[in-house]
């Protein structure tokens, strides 16, 4: 498994993450539905952790205020992010640059989980054992789709299937590409440490300690508020030692593949990719952000 997924996923289980997703998405969705995202997270932590209508009631403004900030602070940053890291692979990207914008990548993901850890995270808190109960099922579902598509394919599947949706992914941004490329990107894939069984027991660790603080009753604030930005923000904390070092390691061949595909893109190759960044950062421009305490700071 690409071990950059276990942190989205670590978001994605409370759901402000999705906001990144909507952001980068690159379709009309990104327009169209922004502004509809508080209701989606809202209700898909709802699936995650079925609220009482007096939690509900809390927790549905503090997502919308959480939606209003990512679109008023967060969104401009993304625009700033997509125009650099466009300009630096079709100039030629260094290892040292395209580990400074997966620094940066993570760090968006990093901004909103403090976010919502502050803002949604303490209204989550006191869970009953019946949504416990609920939670612990979700996460059991989850855990028996990471099995089937992670653990139990034999390894020249998984090599497979990464190689083929990176190289799917990659054209979507630079046109189609050259026998060079796809042996760069089968290569990379070869390359993935990926251990399902480490992945599987760090899964357990971080969906357990969740649970135990959203099971806590008359809990302090502020340590719910610690607890909670720590498992967002460094899931690595509670991980086993084989799948942190997967990590680390998968991150820094990330870092060399994509330097190498810079270095072999073509004209043509390299017009795509500025149409396609142009494209994405001018549907991430026309959001329209609600009239909100955050959309007037950063006006003034």
């Amino acid at each position: 498994m690409n071990l950059f997924r276990f942190r989205v996923h670590a978001l994605k289980a409370m759901l402000p993450a999705l906001a990144v997703a909507l952001a980068l998405a690159g379709c009309s969705f990104v327009q169209m539905g922004y502004n509809q995202l508080d209701r989606l997270i809202a209700w898909r932590l709802d699936d995650y952790l079925p609220m009482y209508s007096a939690q509900r009631a809390e927790v549905e403004p503090a997502v919308t205020r959480l939606v209003d900030w990512h679109c008023a602070t967060q969104l401009p940053a993304y625009s700033a992010w997509l125009r650099t890291v466009d300009a630096d692979m079709r100039a030629g990207l260094s290892v040292a640059r395209a580990n400074v914008h997966i620094d940066q990548a993570l760090g968006f993901g990093h901004d909103i989980a403090r976010r919502a850890a502050r803002e949604v995270g303490p209204l989550m808190v006191g869970a009953t054992p019946a949504q416990i109960e609920t939670f612990n099922k979700r996460m059991k579902k989850s855990n028996r789709d990471y099995v089937e598509d992670w653990v139990e394919p034999p390894r020249d599947e998984l090599v497979r299937e990464r190689a083929k949706r990176m190289k799917k992914r990659s054209e979507a941004w630079l046109g189609k590409l050259t026998p060079a490329q796809l042996a760069l990107i089968d290569d990379w894939a070869r390359d993935v440490r990926s251990n399902g069984e480490d992945g599987m027991e760090s899964r357990r660790r971080w969906q357990t300690a969740l649970a135990d603080v959203l099971a806590r009753r008359n809990a302090d604030r502020g340590a719910v508020i610690s607890d909670l930005e720590t498992l967002f923000v460094s899931p690595g904390n509670v991980f086993t030692p084989g799948y942190s070092a997967a990590f680390d390691a998968n991150r820094a061949r990330a870092a060399e593949a994509l330097s190498a595909l810079s270095a072999s893109l073509t004209p043509t190759q390299r017009k795509h990719l500025q149409r396609e960044a142009a494209s994405l950062i001018a549907d991430i421009e026309q959001i329209a952000c609600r009239r909100s305490e955050f959309s007037l700071q950063a006006r003034s």
